[in-house]
């Protein structure tokens, strides 16, 4: 069972904290030109992506800027079966998306990264590697499901003895 930091577990025990959870979000695919890193909390404005028209809030953590979006994610349940599905649904603010997901015809890699607010660069659970499957988007929100992919999807038994493959047995 992975640890969790003291700071961690003293807020999530707490009967009142001020404390924030913040997920950081890193979607990565060969045909993206960068990775899209999205954080669930406008900690602080982000110098580098500001634009004089444009003010971007957002996370700095482990020297990455995670640009904050409205962002509503369902962590997987911990059950017998192996690992849950997690539900991605992203507020469509901006047009650029659409054509991103649009330009994408594979599963996208998704980790979800949780971190503290007084310890940004501390991660305190972590979901790499999960895909993100079944993309819906329309005028106002963008959701996905996301997957890990699990020896259940592989063909059992892996090969097979037949001619084609093994002619000095037949």
């Amino acid at each position: 069972m992975p640890t969790v930091s003291l700071n961690f577990r003293e807020a999530a025990y707490a009967q009142e904290t001020g404390r924030v959870p913040i997920a950081l979000i890193t979607l990565s695919h060969d045909d993206l030109a960068a990775d899209i890193l999205i954080s669930t909390d406008p900690t602080a404005e982000l110098g580098g992506l500001t634009t004089d028209t444009e003010k971007v809030y957002g996370t700095t953590s482990n020297l990455e800027d995670y640009v904050f979006l409205p962002v509503r994610i369902k962590l997987p349940d911990d059950t017998d079966d192996g690992p849950g599905e997690m539900q991605l649904e992203i507020d469509n603010v901006h047009r650029a998306y659409t054509e991103t997901i649009r330009s994408v015809f594979t599963p996208v890699t998704c980790q979800v990264d949780i971190v503290m607010d007084n310890a940004l660069d501390t991660i305190d659970a972590s979901w790499p590697e999960f895909k993100l499957l079944n993309i819906k988007y329309n005028a106002t929100t963008i959701t996905g499901t996301l997957r890990l992919e699990t020896l259940e999807t592989e063909p059992y038994p892996a090969g097979s003895f037949v001619p084609s493959y093994f002619s000095g047995l037949f």
